[in-house]
């Protein structure tokens, strides 16, 4: 599969977890709605996909394998340089975890960076 831009993939908020008993949000997912609030315009230069909770979630399935279908993940376009902290599978680089992700953002299309 091609990836023409970066793509954001969220856990769409709010969401029902069959275990447990209540309605719920992802704290991670919230920290990069939140930047991307901060950071209205790296909307028009990546793709944002809230997703639903439940897995299987197939469209990151078909990214990153089966074993890496937590979110945030930010998955990088064919044509993006990866940064030394990017995780890679099957040579589809991708990021995992908030701050990461938001200095790749800052780095790549501007805007406000995680205060260190």
């Amino acid at each position: 599969m091609k990836l023409a831009r970066d793509t954001l993939f969220v856990i769409k908020a709010p969401f029902e977890d069959a275990a447990l008993d209540g309605t719920w949000f992802c704290a991670s997912c919230a920290t990069m709605e939140g930047a991307l609030l901060a950071n209205p315009h790296w909307a028009t230069h990546i793709d944002v996909k809230r997703m639903p909770f439940p897995r299987p979630r197939a469209e990151m399935i078909a990214l990153l394998g089966e074993a890496n279908q937590s979110m945030p993940a930010l998955v990088l376009a064919d044509s993006s340089k990866p940064p030394v902290d990017a995780k890679v599978f099957e040579g589809r680089y991708y990021l995992d975890e908030p701050k990461p992700i938001t200095r790749y953002l800052a780095a790549a299309y501007g805007g406000a960076g995680p205060h260190p």
